[in-house]
């Protein structure tokens, strides 16, 4: 357990920074462009270049790039050099094709992925922040091939902090179109000027993450050369293993592609009846409410865990294999339950605090605490779901991940549909976000009950008991955490910007010190590592 968090603190820290940097950022932007129909157009426009890198390289590259770089790199008399020139090469000239291809069908992909309720200048603006946006997809591709290299040669910490980067140039970029904006910006009103700030400002902060790679490419002993033919160099077991991993992405890209058309609709449906506009956007800031913990704690920690566990199975040690992904699982549980158990009771507040100045408001702000509260009741079954999956992966088994991907979907859409169908037009964006949750859980208890028969089975009874003593003693904190929320309320009733940061940190460390007490009393000895941990850098 020491060893494994000496291995992802300065990931964690790089993360941490990283992810807090993004919070400011959706602040900012918030503040900048609402949570209204305006604000949906950009973030549609700024999510269909993530989207067509995922669905076409980005889910293969993941899954299948670092066990199959580990295998060269100890199989290839060159140390894998030849293989990651061809893979390199091959993936970016993918790219630069899709690139084009996708700027060419910009207007196409906007109608795709939003409610026909938006109006020819809603849909104008949308495709304006799309041209900008599409050559992100090469530049995101650039980012997670080089990371992948760097991961496989053990630099993990530089691809951690390069997200920030990318954050500060769109916190700027919000804060001048802030300076030049006259009221609430709307589709009819916002300037060719606007749109031509927020779309190169945003693009430009993807192009820094990727090139500030660069440098710590080069220390790590590779630098890329062009290898464009593919003969010998092994890519067609990658294209095997790839071919599931993208079926996988494309059933998630078909749920969002649902979800973005009913949120879109909803905030037109909101808006059109007088209520508070709560549409994709705010389901988006909700979910990033969510993937904050996660990000820190779980992609950390299954960062530097995967290459551990390709090495295993390649080697068949499975014993070992087993003794880390458990100790990855706990690891998991013991932080990620917690910090989802705060922010359900929390949301709200929370969604204020973050989201609710500027051109947005308190009643927007409140209702993407309430999306991001429904989020964290699923939090724990994501993460654990997360790391689940990453075995497979490195046992290089593709297949397996994409049966249970399909039947997520399959229950989120279901779900989601019925709720969305009969709750009130100000819930319905909630009701989906609990529908994720409740799909999750579902998926991920079938999955560790796949895994543990194999890997886990022999540490199936102690770790029950972890988890019950982790809910236990969240449980016990939330209680106390509500008890002071309830005696703040009746005291003060302030809702400016300092107050609400108080009345957040005051419940917040209330319910860490509560929890980290009922921790050490029921003996959860990943905390008691992690103090040990701290106190030896100390010391240090």
């Amino acid at each position: 357990m020491g060893k494994s968090l000496g291995n992802t603190s300065g990931m964690a820290l790089g993360t941490l920074i990283s992810r807090l940097s993004g919070v400011v950022r959706d602040i900012v932007l918030v503040a900048a462009i609402g949570t209204g129909i305006f604000s949906d157009t950009y973030s549609v426009a700024n999510s269909i270049p993530n989207i067509i890198y995922i669905l076409i390289a980005g889910g293969a590259i993941n899954a299948v790039f670092i066990p199959s770089l580990i295998r060269h790199m100890q199989d290839d008399h060159d140390g894998g050099k030849k293989f990651t020139d061809q893979l390199l090469t091959a993936i970016s000239s993918i790219l630069l094709i899709i690139v084009v291809i996708a700027m060419m069908a910009a207007s196409l992909l906007v109608r795709i992925y939003s409610t026909s309720q938006w109006t020819n200048q809603d849909l104008h603006v949308a495709t304006i922040f799309a041209l900008w946006c599409l050559p992100q997809i090469f530049f995101y591709g650039l980012y997670t091939v080089i990371s992948q290299v760097l991961n496989s040669r053990d630099v993990f910490i530089v691809p951690m902090f390069a997200p920030i980067v990318n954050n500060v140039i769109v916190i700027v970029t919000a804060v001048i179109f802030i300076s030049i904006s006259v009221g609430q910006p709307n589709t009819s009103s916002v300037t060719s000027a606007q749109l031509t700030l927020l779309g190169a400002g945003t693009t430009l902060g993807v192009i820094m993450q990727a090139g500030i790679l660069l440098p710590a490419l080069k220390k790590s002993g590779y630098w890329f050369t062009p290898k464009f033919g593919l003969r010998g160099s092994g890519l067609g077991k990658v294209g095997d293993l790839a071919i599931w991993t993208i079926g996988f992405v494309a059933v998630n890209q078909i749920s969002f592609l649902v979800i973005a058309r009913l949120t879109t609709y909803a905030n037109v449906v909101a808006s059109q009846a007088g209520l508070v506009e709560i549409g994709f956007t705010s389901y988006q800031k909700g979910q990033l409410m969510m993937m904050l913990p996660h990000s820190i704690i779980t992609v950390s920690l299954i960062t530097a865990l995967l290459p551990r566990l390709s090495r295993q199975a390649h080697a068949g040690d499975f014993d070992s294999f087993g003794h880390d992904l458990t100790d990855g699982v706990r690891t998991v549980i013991a932080f990620i339950v917690p910090g989802a158990t705060l922010l359900f009771i929390t949301g709200p507040l929370l969604g204020q605090l973050l989201y609710g100045f500027g051109a947005s408001s308190h009643q927007q702000g409140s209702s993407v605490g309430v999306i991001a509260s429904m989020f964290a009741l699923g939090l724990p079954a994501f993460s654990i779901f997360y790391v689940l999956l990453r075995s497979y992966y490195a046992q290089e088994n593709t297949k397996t991940p994409f049966f249970l991907n399909l039947g997520f979907n399959g229950l989120h859409l279901g779900i989601g549909l019925i709720l969305f169908h009969y709750v009130t037009i100000s819930h319905k964006v909630a009701s989906l976000a609990l529908a994720y949750s409740v799909a999750y859980t579902i998926t991920a208890i079938v999955t560790w009950k796949r895994v543990s028969r194999r890997h886990i089975a022999s540490q199936s009874t102690d770790l029950t008991r972890h988890i019950v003593r982790v809910i236990v003693c969240s449980i016990t904190a939330s209680l106390v955490a509500i008890a002071v929320h309830v005696a703040i309320g009746q005291l003060d009733t302030a809702s400016g910007f300092f107050a609400l940061l108080a009345k957040f940190s005051i419940e917040a460390l209330v319910f860490a010190v509560v929890f980290v007490f009922a921790a050490h009393r029921t003996h959860i000895r990943e905390l008691d590592a992690l103090q040990e941990f701290l106190n030896r850098r100390l010391r240090r």
